[in-house]
């Protein structure tokens, strides 16, 4: 029985160390999570802030931050709410602006290829002017456009077609219809035929 009260025993001691040992690794995590969380001198600030001036402690001791305490998340500040409304509300003003700015870009960019396109026809016209002060070019244009001659000029119109050739088509026999005549024309030609025929 004395045996069986010294193993109890040493059991029991071992048991002891095995807890302090884990109890003192985990008071190490707790302290090491808590100041990776939230560095000491932001937990001191905070601690300072949060407990009552009475309570002075050396500046030398570290505040203890438990890893399973809640360490309330950063909000926004002020100024970067202030800052992101005048941001959205800059870019709410530039957004039309750049817009009409652009529209009146390609505007300027659609007449001045107009004007280009104008000023082209305009020397065309020009240079037609210019060509009307050849007195060469207007008996030739007299001659091509109103049939009139020279004196002592001679001028033969030829009347009927010089082949000597039928009016149909190569493709088309006398029976067919001709698709070459307008419609009021092949419909005459057409009943012709069926009389003929």
């Amino acid at each position: 029985m004395a045996r069986h009260a010294r193993r109890s025993d040493s059991d029991a001691g071992r048991s002891a160390r095995v807890a302090s040992a884990e109890a003192r690794r985990l008071a190490e995590r707790e302290q090491v999570s808590g100041e990776i969380r939230m560095p000491a001198d932001l937990a001191a600030r905070r601690a300072r802030r949060v407990s009552p001036p009475k309570q002075r402690r050396p500046s030398g001791e570290r505040t203890a931050v438990s890893a399973r305490s809640m360490v309330p998340e950063r909000t926004l500040s002020g100024r970067l709410i202030v800052m992101t409304l005048v941001a959205l509300v800059v870019v709410s003003f530039l957004v039309p602006t750049v817009r009409t700015y652009l529209q009146q870009r390609s505007e300027l960019a659609d007449l001045e290829a107009g004007i280009a396109e104008e000023q082209q026809r305009q020397d065309e016209l020009e240079s037609e002017i210019s060509r009307w002060d050849d007195p060469e070019y207007v008996r030739q244009q007299a001659r091509e456009r109103i049939n009139l001659a020279m004196p002592g000029e001679r001028q033969y119109h030829v009347i009927g077609d010089l082949t000597g050739e039928d009016d149909t088509p190569e493709n088309q026999e006398d029976s067919e219809v001709r698709t070459d005549l307008p419609w009021a024309e092949a419909l005459w030609d057409s009943l012709v035929r069926s009389a003929v025929d």
